[in-house]
């Protein structure tokens, strides 16, 4: 039986994409008028369900009065392009700036591809699920660890069976491990390093030696 490798669901690659998202494409669904797009700021919500901000003086707040079911287009994680959450907008409380505020009743949601196929999204799972706890440091972890740590990330993979890989580039970090792209002879390959006794919830719960290459301060 091969390693199982343990990475975010889908479910946890859209919450996490939700949480970091501060503005949306919205799209209408056309009736009784053609259905129109626009830029959306956004704000998560611990459930799921998304509130979206709209000046009053905005068109699509008269076409949500007749027909509240939109979709929300946000970017996607990698390897996805987008995030689409569709379902009816209703209107909540209004803020001080005295824009309209709705929110989210969510009927489906799914990931999208740059192909253009989706990934459906069951639910539960979307709404059960928590945003990376590791996504704030991400992308700084990542910068470090390509800039001055890819030869500890090579000789790593290389440990745990990977002989013929030439080189690695960190691509991305969660909860789970680090995700890799490694080349080798047969071209470019995707390559998960897990974090032992993971998910972790924050970096102190990493193991010693990974630990040491996130968070050391290295000066080159």
């Amino acid at each position: 039986m091969g390693r199982i490798v343990r990475e975010p669901s889908p479910a946890e690659l859209a919450r996490t994409a939700l949480a970091d998202a501060r503005a949306a494409t919205l799209v209408t669904t056309g009736c009784p008028t053609p259905g129109t797009l626009t830029v959306v700021p956004i704000e998560d919500r611990a459930d799921g369900r998304p509130v979206v901000r709209l000046e009053r003086s905005s068109p699509t707040v008269r076409l949500l009065a007749s027909c509240p079911v939109v979709t929300l287009s946000l970017p996607g994680p990698a390897p996805y392009r987008a995030v689409d959450l569709i379902g009816p907008l209703y209107p909540c409380r209004a803020g001080r700036d005295g824009a309209r505020r709705y929110r989210l009743s969510l009927l489906s949601a799914r990931l999208v591809a740059p192909s253009g196929q989706s990934v459906p999204i069951p639910l539960g799972e979307f709404q059960a699920a928590e945003p990376d706890p590791l996504r704030s440091c991400a992308a700084a972890a990542l910068q470090h660890l390509e800039t001055w740590h890819a030869d500890d990330l090579l000789a790593c993979v290389r440990a745990h069976g990977g002989d013929d890989v030439l080189a690695v580039v960190p691509r991305a970090l969660d909860r789970y491990g680090i995700e890799l792209a490694s080349l080798g002879p047969d071209g470019v390959r995707r390559v998960r390093l897990d974090f032992p006794g993971g998910p972790v919830d924050n970096l102190d719960q990493v193991t010693t030696d990974l630990r040491i290459l996130l968070t050391c301060r290295c000066r080159g």
